[in-house]
């Protein structure tokens, strides 16, 4: 299968912990609203590109970088044109909890169990670049 490779337009969004209420029924954990939006706007995009084919089957790889806009201190002439590693919030791995939370919930895949192999990146965009997640998904082959 050719891999799937999408473009999140926007700021990455870190997975937020889920705050836990009491309610009449018992306990029930509630998503961060940003953390839904966003997911909400990624499993659009990726449910669009995958056009209601039928989930992956098999071991998976993910690639994905996300991709922040470079804040004002690094965009003197000095500094370096193209994308640059980032270490600051939001954390790549939540980010990625993210996006593994979205390609099930658009069916690209059945289950994030299926990932075998997670390739993360965090970076800041060019001096003028956009702010985005790229996400490539392909099946792995038998070892």
């Amino acid at each position: 299968m050719t891999p799937l490779t999408v473009l999140i337009a926007g700021e990455p969004v870190a997975k937020g912990r889920p705050r836990v209420v009491r309610t009449k029924a018992g306990v029930r954990a509630i998503t961060p609203e940003k953390t839904r939006e966003w997911t909400s706007y990624a499993v659009r995009v990726l449910a669009w590109w995958w056009k209601g084919r039928p989930p992956l089957a098999g071991p998976v790889k993910v690639t994905l970088r996300a991709i922040k806009t470079r804040p004002q201190r690094l965009r003197r002439k000095s500094d370096a044109e193209g994308l640059c590693w980032r270490t600051t919030k939001p954390d790549v791995d939540n980010v990625a909890k993210a996006v593994l939370d979205a390609l099930v919930k658009a069916q690209v895949i059945d289950d994030d169990q299926q990932v075998a192999r997670l390739e993360c990146d965090s970076l800041y965009a060019e001096k003028q670049g956009l702010p985005r997640v790229e996400v490539t998904v392909s099946t792995l082959e038998a070892l």
